[in-house]
């Protein structure tokens, strides 16, 4: 029995042995940061106004959608065009952003081929879109509409074909300039969406109404 006290004695002091070097350890640590908190010196002015910086940022940061900060870039560009400029109005609508164009500034009477001045006016437009749509897997379409005059040549039989073509080469000129392929897609409305009705309920035509329903429209929407 004396023999076995004796064993389990001894276990014990091995056992509580490592309780003395961690209370060395732990008052090595505490001198240190006595030590290191006596010889620093707190700003107690740059701590402040880093404290109330940081609750400004914070407090103050609105977070924009990216449809809502591209709506507000275009609008910031095309907003106040000169006599010189193409015809662009931007709209910030449910569906995402309609950027519409008028057929006049991008192709002859009855052609569907950009003109110099329309390939231009689309890069312009493509170079603005380009950051946000490209970051955010936007989706571009590109429609085509034109107003309720018959058209019926060979390259274009009826105004459905003629607007599908116009809708293919701004995408095409899109692409050209950069916007990834697989976020855009272009359809051809013909003369079915018209922005204004071309006649009044006596029958009238509406001045202006054809010349506001040519025209190509590029939603970005999520």
């Amino acid at each position: 029995m004396a023999k076995r006290f004796y064993e389990n004695e001894e276990n014990d002091i091995k056992t509580d042995a490592w309780l003395t070097t961690y209370g060395d350890t732990i008052t090595l640590l505490m001198c240190f940061f006595v030590i290191f908190f006596s010889v620093s010196e707190v700003n107690l002015a740059l701590f402040e106004d880093l404290k109330n910086g940081f609750k400004n940022d914070v407090m103050n940061t609105e977070t924009k959608s990216p449809i809502a900060m591209l709506s507000e870039k275009l609008d910031s560009i095309y907003d106040n065009p000169t006599d010189d400029d193409p015809d662009v109005k931007v709209d910030l609508e449910k569906r995402g952003i309609h950027i519409r164009l008028s057929s006049s500034d991008l192709f002859k009477s009855g052609d569907a081929k950009l003109s110099r001045a329309g390939s231009v006016t689309i890069d312009d437009i493509t170079l603005q879109l380009l950051d946000i749509v490209g970051a955010y897997h936007l989706t571009c379409d590109i429609e085509g509409h034109t107003d309720d005059t018959p058209i019926n040549s060979y390259r274009f039989p009826s105004n459905w074909e003629l607007s599908a073509s116009r809708a293919a080469n701004v995408l095409r000129q899109m692409i050209a300039s950069g916007m990834p392929p697989m976020q855009c897609e272009a359809i051809g409305f013909a003369d079915i969406r018209p922005l204004i009705e071309p006649f009044d309920s006596t029958g009238a035509l509406v001045p202006g109404a054809r010349s506001a329903n040519r025209r190509v429209e590029i939603l970005i929407r999520y």
